[in-house]
């Protein structure tokens, strides 16, 4: 069965190795097709196709025993904790918590400390965007960056609604009331823009701080 194939999907190698885990993302998939496309999760690069009876739903096979071959579906949230703690490599502890969806176009975010330094925040933008995701400061909270998979066109508001937070799912810079795709509730789109990239430590009027060290930070790189 292949129905839980789908385009965003995360999957784990299930091969046996000393090193760390390989991760690939479903590029193309889509059911009764018998090969999906894939590409590595961390680059976006080294394209291929894989037969769906490579890709596992669970790590563990109908016989009870765990597949050895092939990928299995994994959360995004341990993906997305996976690329963030690389990339932190040598830097000091930055993270503090994640809220992840298993959507990817929908993402999450990563609650950062209040020792965040800027460098290793541009290491977690750089490590993620690589790998297509659109790495921003989350509309809510100043310790935050939100994380979608190809987020660049599509609005960043969020809101804390009454059953979690709502995502609005518009054209990015739209006119007419945010609205969650899922829920299908609105809310008013009258908070201003958050201020762009001024993390960790901003001194910029009307940003939140919360951070040591004062620095810019363009969307994807460090200045």
């Amino acid at each position: 069965m292949d129905h839980h194939l789908e385009r965003g999907q995360i999957y784990r190698s299930c091969a046996v190795t000393t090193g760390p885990p390989r991760y690939v993302r479903i590029l193309v998939g889509a059911p009764r097709r018998k090969r999906v496309t894939v590409v590595d999760a961390a680059t976006g690069r080294r394209e291929r196709d894989i037969d769906v009876g490579q890709m596992h739903a669970y790590p563990v096979g109908p016989r009870g025993g765990e597949y050895r071959r092939g990928y299995v579906h994994t959360e995004t949230r341990e993906w997305v904790e996976y690329a963030a703690d690389r990339a932190l490599a040598g830097h000091p502890i930055t993270i503090a918590g994640a809220s992840i969806s298993q959507n990817p176009w929908r993402g999450g975010f990563l609650r950062l400390l209040p020792e965040a330094t800027l460098s290793a925040v541009g290491a977690i933008v750089a490590a993620l965007e690589a790998a297509a995701w659109t790495v921003e400061p989350s509309t809510i909270a100043a310790d935050e960056l939100r994380v979608r998979l190809r987020g660049q066109l599509t609005c960043p508001a969020t809101h804390p609604g009454s059953s979690g937070r709502w995502y609005c799912d518009r054209e990015r810079g739209h006119r007419e009331e945010h609205q969650d795709n899922e829920t299908l509730e609105s809310w008013d789109n009258n908070s201003p823009p958050p201020a762009a990239w001024w993390l960790p430590g901003s001194t910029v009027p009307g940003t939140a701080g919360g951070f040591t060290d004062a620095g810019r930070m363009r969307l994807g790189s460090a200045v």
